[in-house]
């Protein structure tokens, strides 16, 4: 593909990618609510038979339990999802750069966490906070798709086209001295955000592109050729 065709790729693809975080943010925010009714009708009920004489006040109190939770979640949202630093040398300057957390990263806080060796009092305070979780990470999607609506197009295309070109790892050294880059930082920032960009970070920072993206790219080609 030439570069226009790169960029008009990329527009497709952030398009795409927007109507995912649209139906995920949708599926998040419904799951949200059925665990929240849910969770809260089981505390009202507790609260009923052991502490209070009526629904009303057990169901207030229970609401206010759960919107407690949900502030301190909240709080710890940019921690437990925040962006991953990494340092770069350049010319003997050393670059931070920062990197977006997956839409897996995404999911699995959202549901919880997957390792086996949790505690049962762990499992226990995970499951409680599942709705509340759900409801940040909605949150934090739609901050996603924001995100996505300032990125560069022009840059983060010839990013992605020298790492489709390659069709391997690229270190990001490489990446400044083939491309003119306004901002680096900034630019690898908002590659972060796009499905299907890998950061490597072994031993240095490159990047690359999985298969599934690459498939994508050239079933784009090959349809639009044949519109042609």
């Amino acid at each position: 593909m030439k570069k226009d065709e790169y960029r008009r790729w990329f527009s497709d693809k952030l398009a795409g990618q927007n109507r995912l975080l649209i139906g995920a943010i949708t599926a998040m925010v419904a799951l949200g609510l059925v665990a929240a009714l849910l969770e809260a009708g089981i505390f009202a009920a507790i609260l009923r038979i052991g502490f209070v004489s009526s629904w009303i006040p057990a169901f207030v109190v229970a609401f206010g339990i759960f919107g407690g939770m949900l502030f301190f979640t909240f709080l710890r949202l940019s921690k437990q999802l925040g962006d991953t630093e990494h340092e770069v040398e350049l010319d003997g300057d050393v670059i931070s750069i920062h990197t977006a957390p997956t839409m897996t990263a995404i999911w699995t806080y959202a549901l919880g966490s997957l390792e086996i060796d949790q505690t049962w009092i762990e499992r226990l305070f995970g499951k409680l906070a599942l709705p509340q979780r759900l409801f940040c990470a909605a949150y934090f999607s739609f901050q996603r798709m924001e995100q996505l609506k300032t990125v560069d197009i022009n840059d983060c295309s010839a990013v992605i086209r020298l790492l489709h070109r390659e069709a391997e790892r690229v270190e990001v050294s490489k990446l400044v001295e083939e491309l003119q880059l306004s901002n680096l930082a900034a630019t690898l920032r908002d590659v972060s955000l796009i499905d299907g960009v890998m950061f490597l970070t072994r031993r240095s920072v490159g990047l690359s592109l999985t298969n599934r993206l690459v498939e994508n790219m050239d079933e784009w080609a090959n349809k639009h050729k044949a519109a042609d």
